[in-house]
């Protein structure tokens, strides 16, 4: 699913800001001063500037604290944000949206309880807008309050039927719950809605590949379709082909995937692992050395080296990854008989 929360802002950054804002509210005595200050502040994105400038002219138009509010999300700067938003929320407490955007600044500076006040908020200022409710049962969903979620939900549902997203999320609901039936229902509902939800398309070939059922292979390609660069999409419908025994396919499939995104680890192992299996071992080696360099934690990864190298004869090479496995899984049983299958033929 696509990122829902921006990422979080530097220590740093934070104390800058609190002391910047402290520092206005004990020196200000106008209006537009913040704006001003903000506006000649050079460590300050252009456009945060250009909205400081518009801001200093039209101090009331809340419309212009929420464009700066976005770029300085944008930029990372929360804290600030956060304080322009409140400021358009004051001006002006009647549009939804605003609200929406204050909750996400305030997931985004790791404020939960917060962040749950607001979009609770929202929803009751604004019983008959369908977003509140979306929001607030996304919101839910994060936190993994899944009946609270599914609530939200169904009531956007109710005021909007036309909202892929929210039958999108109620697919993932059912998916956490392991209501495999019902997700599929909502996946393929957000998807009839919207035929480019490249999410409902993933998910649909994720659920039907779980099953080994070949329908997800449809999906995969409906996914392709939309987006050609799209890595999970290939990786997906590689691993279903895998699990089919369609492996030549899968190993296009899996380079398509290596195509779009070269340090998709699990591409190159899966495709050094059906190398493997058909003892082109060289090749193999070649793939999971690939696959550890960009994981180098992957477990799997450095036994199937360790596995590989055991059936080349290269015992020393093979020793090194079995113990690397330990290294990272003292409980990897499999790396233990290695080394024990190792010292037996010594």
């Amino acid at each position: 699913m696509r990122k829902l929360i921006a990422h979080l802002p530097s220590v740093a950054l934070l104390l800058f800001t609190a002391g910047l804002w402290s520092g206005l509210e004990s020196g200000c005595t106008s209006k537009t001063e913040d704006a001003y200050n903000m506006a000649n502040d050079t460590t300050l994105s252009l456009v945060v500037r250009e909205w400081s400038k518009r801001i200093n002219k039209y101090p009331d138009d809340p419309e212009y604290y929420i464009e700066r509010s976005k770029e300085l999300v944008d930029d990372k700067n929360h804290a600030l944000a956060l304080n322009d938003v409140d400021k358009a929320i004051d001006l002006n407490g009647d549009q939804p949206s605003y609200y929406e955007l204050k909750g996400d600044i305030q997931m985004a500076l790791n404020e939960t309880f917060n962040a749950s006040e607001t979009y609770e908020l929202a929803a009751q200022k604004f019983p008959k807008d369908a977003s509140t409710h979306l929001n607030l049962g996304r919101f839910h969903y994060i936190v993994r309050a899944f009946d609270e979620s599914e609530k939200a939900l169904k009531k956007a549902i109710e005021l909007d039927a036309t909202r892929p997203d929210a039958f999108f999320l109620i697919g993932l609901v059912s998916k956490e719950r392991g209501d495999t039936t019902e997700a599929i229902s909502a996946f393929e509902r957000a998807y009839l809605i919207d035929n480019e939800h490249i999410d409902a398309m993933i998910q649909l070939g994720q659920l039907y590949s779980e099953q080994g059922d070949s329908t997800g292979l449809e999906w995969y390609s409906k996914a392709i379709a939309v987006d050609e660069y799209n890595d999970e999409a290939y990786y997906g419908k590689g691993y279903l082909l895998q699990h089919l025994g369609l492996f030549e396919r899968a190993i296009q499939n899996y380079q398509d995937c290596i195509d779009v995104n070269a340090r998709h680890y699990l591409a190159y192992f899966n495709t050094g692992y059906i190398l493997f299996s058909g003892k082109n071992w060289d090749r193999a080696l070649e793939h999971f050395r690939i696959a550890v360099k960009f994981a180098p934690d992957f477990v799997k990864g450095h036994y199937m080296l360790g596995l590989t190298n055991e059936g080349k004869s290269n015992f020393e090479q093979a020793r090194v990854h079995y113990n690397k496995c330990l290294q990272l899984d003292p409980d990897y049983d499999l790396a233990k008989l290695g080394l024990e299958r190792l010292e037996n033929n010594s």
